[in-house]
């Protein structure tokens, strides 16, 4: 395995992990932030979509990167 495809297969991954925080922040309502700060849909209705937005936008970026430049 070269170092382009490890590469690619952690990239993935990682982004996998983002587009699930992502996802459990829209079915639960919440969703953690930098320094295990919770913050519920209710209390912060901006700063959450802001963080589900970044959390799958990141996601999905980071996969098409891997798949189409790595």
């Amino acid at each position: 395995m070269t170092t382009t495809q490890t590469l690619k297969i952690l990239l993935i991954i990682v982004c996998m992990i983002l587009l699930w925080f992502g996802i459990q922040g829209i079915r639960t309502g919440r969703v953690r932030e930098e320094g295990n700060e919770i913050i519920d849909r209710e209390k912060s209705p901006a700063q959450y979509r802001l963080t589900v937005g970044i959390y799958i936008g990141l996601g999905i970026a980071g996969i098409l990167y891997a798949l189409v430049f790595l």
